[in-house]
């Protein structure tokens, strides 16, 4: 029996959303258990939602949660009765295989650090997914845990994703670093510092700069950047997707002609959907922990916190920590 902890509390929506994703997840894969730390005013509705499954739920109780506007004084202050902070210390204590929260980014990597900490060799862990592109997903870190890296700090990223690849059945991960330009020259002085050390330490799998616009031509394994650039490249890309899956279904609604075509485009929108949804890839992974840590957004719908679950499942399953951490330090040599 596989088994996660989930921290329900923070997101926009409320927790509800979070109680009927979990009865969704416990619905399809009966060999998962759920382990929620709760606030004594939630665990109610969590039970009523939850009754039918009552034998694979563990409801623990916590007095608060941290909450989006907390800083890291007030979130390391109340860790230890917060529901993401008792989640946490279940993974670490062995009770859950892993974690996902829907709380405070910041204080999701200030936490785990603390309670699993991270592999040697990791300064800063970074949130990472796989985006679909037109040939392969292409996993994308960082998303938004660390705003300011040196370039030390992306070349251990490098290092990560192309182990991160390799025991997911890639023996030779390419690996990108996202800039303003394909030349040399371009970009801040950190992303060309960092572009001259994975040339040395990563060799023939740096495949050089790539730009934005060529992020899902499918032709790089992984792709590597600050989490203030990364979060912006992911949720300008989330927004765009919606919007032009949103048009093409009013121009069929709106159109008389094209109305008879609705049957018939029906299917093509949920292969489409199954493709490119953001719902379907809002969960991200804290690489770099010494556990399976996932995060999903703090506006997620129960579409997109399901998701996010079976994402964090489908990690423990088919890429151990152990294994990522033992690839990575093959990785791990000093930067000259």
């Amino acid at each position: 029996m596989l088994t996660i902890a989930v921290d329900a509390m923070g997101g926009d929506l409320g927790p509800r959303v979070a109680f009927r994703a979990c009865k969704a997840l416990l619905r399809s894969q009966p060999d998962v258990r759920i382990l929620l730390p709760l606030e004594p005013g939630q665990q109610v509705l969590a039970k009523k939602i939850l009754a039918k499954f009552s034998d694979r739920i563990e409801i623990i109780g916590c007095s608060g949660h941290i909450r989006m506007s907390d800083s890291p004084k007030s979130a390391l202050k109340q860790a230890g009765t917060s529901t993401m902070g008792v989640a946490l210390s279940l993974h670490a204590d062995g009770r859950a295989d892993g974690v996902l929260s829907i709380g405070n980014t910041g204080a999701l990597l200030m936490l785990a650090m603390k309670y699993i900490g991270t592999f040697s060799g990791i300064d800063r862990p970074a949130l990472a997914t796989q985006l679909p592109t037109r040939n392969k997903p292409v996993l994308m870190m960082d998303l938004g845990a660390n705003i300011g890296m040196s370039p030390e700090d992306l070349l251990q990223l490098g290092r990560l994703a192309s182990a991160w690849c390799m025991i997911g059945g890639e023996p030779h991960p390419t690996i990108g670093l996202l800039n303003i330009g394909t030349e040399p020259g371009k970009g801040p002085e950190v992303v060309r510092r960092a572009g001259e050390l994975f040339s040395t330490e990563l060799a023939s799998g740096y495949r050089g700069f790539i730009e934005g616009d060529h992020l899902f031509d499918g032709r790089l394994d992984a792709v590597i950047c600050d989490g203030y650039s990364g979060n912006i490249a992911l949720k300008t890309t989330e927004g765009l997707i919606e919007w032009l899956l949103s048009m093409m279904g009013n121009e069929l609604r709106q159109s008389l002609a094209l109305r008879w075509f609705i049957p018939m485009w029906k299917a093509t929108m949920r292969r489409i959907d199954r493709q490119v949804s953001p719902a379907r890839h809002g969960g991200a992974m804290l690489l770099g922990i010494a556990g399976h840590v996932a995060k999903t957004h703090g506006k997620s719908d129960e579409r997109t916190f399901r998701y996010a679950l079976e994402y964090l499942v489908r990690q423990i399953r088919t890429r151990d920590f152990r294994s990522l951490e033992s690839a990575f330090s093959e990785y791990n040599t000093p930067v000259s």
